[in-house]
C-alpha cells in the first residue's frame, strides 16, 4: 500500500516535471522569437533614428529661416509705420494745418462782425440775421477740419477709425462736462427753445442772448453786463422766453398809488400815457389791471400797465417812459400825496 502511494507520488511528480519542461521550453522559445524580432528590428530602428535626425536638422534649419523671415518682415512692418507716421505730421502738413486754422479763426471773427453790423442797419431783420452766426460759425469749422483731414493728412482709413475711436475714448473719460455742454449746445441749435435776439431768464439771470456756442450761452443783463450760462445748465433748468423769436414783447410797468384816488381816472391816464409813447407796438392789445395790496401796514393799489414794445431793446426804456409819464401826470392832478405820512401820523 505504501509502495502505492510512493508510486503515485511519483507519477503526479513526473507529470509536474513535464508540464514544467514543456512551459518552460515554450517560454524559451517565445524568447528566441521576441530577440530574433528584436535583432531584426534594431537596424530599422537605427535608419528610423537617423531619418528623424535628419529632419529634426531640416525643421530646425527652416524654423531658423522662417524666424529669420519673420523678423525681416516685423523689420520692414516698423520701418513702413514710421514712413507713415513721418507722411502725416511732416512739417509742410503741419504748416499748413495752422495756415487753414488761422484763417478759419479770423474769417469767423470777421464775418460775425459783418453780420451784426448788417443786423443793426436792416432793422426788421435783424434777429434773422443774428441768428445765421452761430449756424455759419459751425458750417465754416466743420468744412475746415475736413479740409484738414482729407486734403492735408489724408490718413489711412484704418488708421481714421483707431485715433477716432482712441481720441473718442480718452476725451469722453476727460471732459464729461464739456461734452454735456457741446451736446446741450447742439440740441439747442437744432431745437430752438430760444435763439439769438430773445429775452429769456434761467435762474437769477435774465437777458437778451447775444450769442449761442457749444459750450455756452451769452446774454447781456439789464446792467449791460454779460453772462455766460454753460449749455448743460440750460437744458437742466426751465427758460423762459419774453419774445419767442418776435421783434417785440410784452412790457409790464407797476405803478403803486394810494387807496385813495379815483381808478376809473387813473386808468385813462395809464392808456394815453400807451398810446403817447414813441415805444408802444400799437398792433399788440394793451392791458390795465388794478390789484389791491398792503405795503407797510398802508392800503395803496398796484396798477400794472401790459404793453408791447416796438423792439425788445427798448424794453426798459419803455417800461421807464410809461412810469414817468403816469406819475407826472397823477402829481398833475394832486392824486399822489407829495409826502408819505408817519407812524405817529397815522396813530
Amino acid at each position: 500500500m505504501k509502495h502505492f502511494h510512493h508510486f503515485k507520488a511519483l507519477i503526479f511528480f513526473s507529470l509536474f516535471m513535464g508540464v514544467s519542461a514543456l512551459i518552460l521550453t515554450g517560454s524559451a522559445l517565445d524568447t528566441g522569437a521576441q530577440f530574433e524580432e528584436v535583432s531584426t528590428t534594431l537596424p530599422q530602428a537605427t535608419v528610423e533614428t537617423q531619418t528623424i535626425s535628419g529632419a529634426e536638422q531640416s525643421a530646425s534649419t527652416q524654423a531658423a529661416g522662417q524666424a529669420e523671415e519673420t523678423g525681416e518682415d516685423v523689420a520692414e512692418e516698423v520701418q513702413n509705420e514710421i514712413t507713415q507716421i513721418r507722411e502725416l505730421i511732416s512739417i509742410s502738413k503741419v504748416i499748413y494745418t495752422l495756415i487753414i486754422l488761422f484763417l478759419t479763426y479770423f474769417i469767423n471773427k470777421y464775418l460775425t462782425l459783418i453780420l451784426d453790423n448788417m443786423s443793426e442797419k436792416a432793422t426788421n431783420y435783424r434777429l434773422f440775421i443774428k441768428r445765421l452766426a452761430p449756424i455759419s460759425r459751425i458750417v465754416i469749422w466743420s468744412f475746415a477740419i475736413y479740409i484738414i483731414i482729407a486734403g492735408i493728412i489724408s490718413p489711412p482709413f484704418e488708421t481714421v477709425i483707431a485715433i477716432g475711436a482712441s481720441v473718442g475714448i480718452a476725451v469722453g473719460f476727460a471732459s464729461q462736462d464739456i461734452l454735456k455742454n457741446i451736446f446741450g449746445g447742439i440740441i439747442i441749435i437744432l431745437d430752438r427753445p430760444f435763439q439769438v435776439g430773445d429775452k429769456i431768464e434761467v435762474g437769477v439771470h435774465y437777458g437778451e442772448v447775444i450769442n449761442i456756442g457749444l459750450r455756452s450761452c451769452r446774454v447781456v443783463t439789464p446792467d449791460d453786463s454779460i453772462v455766460s450760462i454753460p449749455n448743460a445748465e440750460l437744458m437742466n433748468h426751465s427758460v423762459s422766453n419774453a419774445n419767442s423769436s418776435a421783434l417785440d414783447c410784452q412790457v409790464v410797468a407797476e405803478i403803486y398809488l394810494p387807496a385813495t384816488v379815483d381808478i376809473q381816472q387813473v386808468k385813462k391816464i395809464a392808456y394815453k400815457a400807451v398810446y403817447a409813447s414813441s415805444y408802444t407796438f400799437l398792433n399788440k392789445p394793451v392791458d390795465i389791471i388794478v390789484l389791491n395790496e398792503v405795503e407797510n401796514r398802508y392800503f395803496v393799489y398796484k396798477l400794472r400797465v401790459k404793453a408791447y414794445v416796438v423792439d425788445i431793446r427798448y424794453e426798459f426804456f419803455f417800461k421807464s417812459d410809461l412810469t414817468e409819464m403816469i406819475v407826472a401826470e397823477c402829481n398833475r392832478l394832486g392824486m399822489v400825496p407829495l409826502t408819505i405820512p408817519s407812524e405817529k401820523e397815522s396813530n
